[in-house]
């Protein structure tokens, strides 16, 4: 993945149903201006969520970019793992597992 200027979308939990292990993040919409003016690049998010289906966890969020913007949407897992789907560079509802029986910790969005 790309090193260069990342921003992690995650917000405070506001959801755990035990039964199903699904928790729910607030995250805003991210921002980015890139360095050239002849090019404006930035991406826009919806607020992402936490879900199951079945034995299986993930993180889901949609994005757009502008400009030249590449994305990846990422899940922190409870094995250690982090798991990362992209890169995209227009609107995508974007879905990452963790693998099965192990909780979606953290989920964030990272561009360049």
């Amino acid at each position: 993945m790309n090193s260069q200027t990342r921003n992690r979308i995650a917000g405070s939990l506001l959801t755990v149903v035990a039964a199903a292990a699904s928790i729910t993040v607030a995250a805003p919409a991210a921002r980015a201006q890139g360095t050239s003016p002849a090019v404006v690049q930035g991406i826009n998010c919806s607020t992402g969520t936490f879900g199951s289906d079945g034995n299986q966890q993930y993180f889901t969020i949609s994005c757009s970019a502008t400009g030249t913007t590449k994305w990846w949407v990422n899940v922190s897992c409870s094995n250690g793992t982090t798991r990362t789907a992209g890169p995209y560079t227009t609107f995508q509802n974007v879905r990452v597992y963790c693998p099965p029986n192990t909780l979606a910790q953290q989920g964030w969005v990272s561009y360049s």
